[in-house]
């Protein structure tokens, strides 16, 4: 869910070989590599957000901010998220139960 919310980038390699009859072996004739960006997902972020707002009664409605806001609001949103994973993070380490 994570690689929605921030976007994520994926390599595709396909590979195309051949019989080679002397050898019987199969011998590659064709190698293509496609990088790919995927850009975050504007629905799910919407969707996530709203759920933020019906559980706090936040006065933000989402539904009307521009997609620069949406992607400040994302920004903090992830801020946040990185801080609560740290924090949760560090507790493992102390041995905390």
């Amino acid at each position: 869910m994570k690689a929605c919310l921030i976007g994520s980038e994926t390599t595709e390699t396909i590979c195309e070989y051949v019989l080679d009859n002397e050898t019987n072996e199969m011998k590659l004739v064709k190698k293509k590599v496609n990088e790919k960006t995927l850009p975050p997902n504007v629905d799910l972020i919407k969707i996530i957000f709203q759920q933020i707002r019906d559980e706090q009664n936040n006065e933000l409605d989402y539904d009307k901010l521009t997609d620069e806001e949406l992607e400040k609001e994302r920004v903090r949103l992830l801020k946040e998220l990185k801080e609560m994973e740290n924090d949760s993070g560090k507790g493992k380490t102390k041995g905390k139960v």
